[in-house]
């Protein structure tokens, strides 16, 4: 038994594997959490002595807990709806930590509000952008924002964002043509360019992150690190994003320098028959070469949504270990054999994902794995991704997730793994129509299935609405598209306030699945009993897969 204090804990959980993701324990029977961390770790019976008369034993029931996940790189909290509108993306899918990693001005005060008002419930490092994404540099206005401060609960300073290449603006740097009719280009920026900002960064505190896809900008960014560092130890974990293409010059040069890359899990299986140049297929797609070339290396994986959904990392970590990736519809996209040797082990997948991604976000001391005195974020899983075989991964769901030892996400009808905490109520909806099985509550669950969306099953016009239980004052709403097949559409929004309805919006354009559309009025309205979204023309029938409410207190 591992233990760091003794003495009656709050809760314990027992009665199913506890994968602790350290080495040293490996996988054990019970864990034990006094408060907001990890009081001991071991077997049943040695855990039963922080059992006392108001301790919680939850039963786990053969079910599996393991450290929260890490998403050390993603856009869920700014790019899905906002806030509280893509924090319950990661909640449900067993993220506890993340790194935002492209913070604009303004956003930095939205993350503080949230904070304060005690909305923010998953572990936030905020990347405070230096470029925009086509590598034009917006100079140092984070200055109020010192490197490693903690803004709030739950909130921190993580680093500074730099672009070197394409793929959210302009295309790829890479050697070779990657697709047919794709054209590659040159990086977006020089060594000494790089080396000059880096080393601002470096001297001043802060943690580097530098976007780079391409072998050509890897290589590039690279250099100027080295420059930087000069043979000293990569003290800030300065990282390289994405690293999609990795050549021979590039893909052993990480462990030279000391640079912590983080990769994509997911794998592009469904769509591997579009054109893919044998450049790609050697070099691109296969996150085992870097891994295999650099075996002391902490590799580290990220999600990057929504450039690349679902926000799942259990089917990531499916992604990573078979390359093989599960379609829209639910059927397996199996990786052609070019693909297919690309992949890690479960248990490198599995790092990846939570201690190597904590060690990413310069977290590592208190989340990534259950050590006894680390912080309990936890999450209990269906079955143990270490044990099943890697085709039955995918179908490992997330019954809950604990964030210092807090249920923030409790799977319905599961109340027993979930620390006593009741899952809120999904709020009140009506729609002019619905299909069987489809109805409005659906838009508003925070749920990632594919299935979960409102359908009127009928041609437009047809609506969707909101009451609230009392006024509140909005600040923002965010309808995600589901739209089969594409096209234009035209879409009025309304709100109630005194009991009459006033059009505050009209969307008029071309729309498509998982497109979002955003109405934030200039300041937030006061005393709004409801909203509605009517959808006024569309070639198919109105649906929406998730409705984001933001709410000004």
């Amino acid at each position: 038994m591992i233990t760091s204090t003794f003495g009656s804990a709050d809760i314990v959980f027992t009665g199913g594997d506890v994968v602790t993701m350290d080495p040293e324990f490996g996988t054990v029977e019970a864990i034990a959490v006094t408060g907001e961390t990890i009081t001991a770790v071991g077997s049943a019976d040695e855990i039963a002595i922080y059992i006392g008369a108001d301790t919680q034993v939850i039963d786990l029931a053969g079910n599996t807990l393991i450290p929260g996940f890490v998403d050390a790189h993603t856009h869920v909290l700014t790019d899905m709806g906002g806030i509280e509108a893509g924090q319950p993306l990661a909640l449900e899918v067993g993220i506890t930590s993340l790194g935002d990693a492209h913070i604009e001005q303004g956003w930095p005060e939205q993350f503080i509000d949230a904070s304060d008002r005690g909305v923010l419930k998953v572990r936030t490092s905020l990347y405070l952008g230096r470029m925009d994404p086509c590598g034009v540099d917006e100079g140092f206005w984070y200055d109020e924002y010192p490197p490693d401060a903690v803004l709030g609960d739950r909130l921190r300073i993580g680093g500074v964002k730099l672009f070197n290449d394409g793929g959210s603006c302009a295309n790829i740097a890479a050697s070779e043509e990657i697709l047919d009719d794709y054209f590659v280009q040159e990086p977006f920026h020089d060594v000494e360019t790089l080396a000059a900002l880096i080393g601002e960064a470096d001297a001043a505190g802060y943690q580097v992150i530098v976007h780079s896809q391409g072998d050509l900008a890897i290589a590039v960014v690279q250099d100027a690190y080295e420059q930087v560092l000069d043979g000293r130890e990569n003290v800030l974990h300065h990282r390289i994003e994405h690293n999609a293409f990795l050549t021979e010059e590039v893909v052993g040069r990480y462990s030279e320098i000391g640079i912590i890359p983080t990769m994509f899990g997911i794998s592009s299986a469904c769509v591997a028959d579009i054109g893919w140049t044998d450049f790609y297929k050697q070099y691109g797609d296969r996150p085992g070469l870097i891994v295999d070339a650099n075996p002391d290396l902490i590799v580290a994986w990220h999600g990057d949504d929504p450039s690349l959904l679902p926000v799942s990392p259990i089917i990531e970590l499916f992604n990573l270990v078979t390359r093989s990736n599960i379609a829209e519809d639910g059927s397996l996209c199996e990786a052609p054999d070019w693909m297919a040797d690309g992949g890690v082990t479960v248990e490198q997948g599995l790092a990846m994902m939570t201690i190597n991604a904590a060690y990413a976000l310069r977290q590592e001391d208190v989340v990534g794995s259950l050590t006894p005195g680390k912080l309990a974020d936890l999450v209990v899983l269906t079955g143990n991704p270490l044990t099943v075989p890697s085709s039955e991964i995918p179908g490992i769901g997330v019954l809950a997730t604990i964030i210092g030892g807090v249920t923030e996400y409790c799977a319905s009808g599961m109340d027993e793994f979930c620390s006593g905490v009741v899952p809120p109520e999904v709020p009140e909806a009506s729609a002019s129509m619905s299909r069987d099985g489809q109805g409005p509550e659906l838009a508003f669950d925070g749920s990632i299935d594919p299935e979960s969306f409102w359908s009127s099953g009928a041609d437009a016009p047809q609506w969707i609405q909101y009451a609230f239980p009392e006024p509140v004052s909005l600040a923002e709403l965010a309808f995600t598209v589901y739209q089969n097949p594409p096209g234009s559409t035209v879409h009025s929004l309304e709100v109630m306030v005194g009991g009459e309805w006033t059009l505050v919006e009209t969307f008029d354009g071309p729309t498509e699945t998982g497109q979002i559309l955003r109405w934030t009025p200039d300041a937030a309205i006061d005393g709004v009993e409801a909203f509605r979204m009517t959808t006024v023309e569309s070639l198919s029938w109105p649906e929406w897969f998730e409705i984001g409410i933001g709410i000004s207190k």
